[in-house]
């Protein structure tokens, strides 16, 4: 595997813990919140935005996938209810492992940057709070090219405004399509296997697969 010229973040998830989200949805279902449940739904929602060519905010898609999900179980929330118990998604905690890691990998000399399926708005405000604004290079959300992971154009985008070919180029994300999305265009990618993760796609494991950025740190910067 050849160094990358450029590291880009995957960020809710991978960089960042969605522990306020949950913490939020017990107060709509009570204990043991369906977060995984949400979340496939709102993939869902943007897979179809791409399929129809209805680009929207990742953020509204959001608020539609969390309603659908309580109207299933039984329960009816409006949009208003929905878009308060994920307000704290602009302001969601670091893994602990990410300052440190992300510090030694820009010590290294590796430019980074963050790509995300949220609006540029909310990215850059997660991305300042986690204190990470000062060590990642940029902060690319789908929005400007209109189309969501894994669609190809966030990864051919990405490569482009970071100016390296696609090849030279690392997506590092806890998500398995995420990281299908961006081998099937050339570029390379890191799975990062967080608890409770699992590959699951029919697509080649990406060569490199670690278990937070301090591994990643270790074995790019080591």
């Amino acid at each position: 595997m050849a160094a990358p010229e450029v590291i880009v973040f995957d960020v809710n998830e991978t960089l960042l813990s969605l522990e306020p989200i949950s913490l939020g949805l017990v107060t709509i279902f009570g204990p043991d919140p369906p977060v995984g449940e949400w979340f496939a739904r709102l993939l869902h929602g943007s897979l179809l935005a791409n399929a129809l060519d209805s680009y929207r905010p990742f953020g509204a898609i959001a608020v539609e996938a969390l309603v659908a999900v309580a109207a299933r179980k039984g329960i009816q929330i409006g949009a208003d209810d929905a878009r308060s118990v994920l307000a704290p998604m602009s302001k969601l905690p670091p893994h602990r492992d990410v300052l440190p890691g992300i510090r030694e990998l820009a010590e290294s000399g590796i430019r980074m940057a963050a790509l995300t399926n949220g609006s540029r708005e909310v990215a850059s405000a997660q991305i300042d709070n986690a204190g990470l604004g000062d060590l990642l290079e940029r902060v690319i959300s789908v929005e400007e090219v209109g189309r969501f992971k894994p669609d190809p154009a966030p990864y051919l985008h990405a490569s482009q405004v970071m100016h390296v070919p696609i090849g030279g180029m690392m997506l590092v994300a806890a998500h398995d399509w995420d990281c299908a999305g961006a081998m099937a265009v050339g570029a390379q990618a890191a799975f990062m296997r967080r608890p409770g993760v699992l590959w699951s796609m029919p697509a080649v494991i990406p060569d490199l697969i670690v278990e937070d950025v301090a591994e990643l740190a270790a074995v790019l910067a080591g």
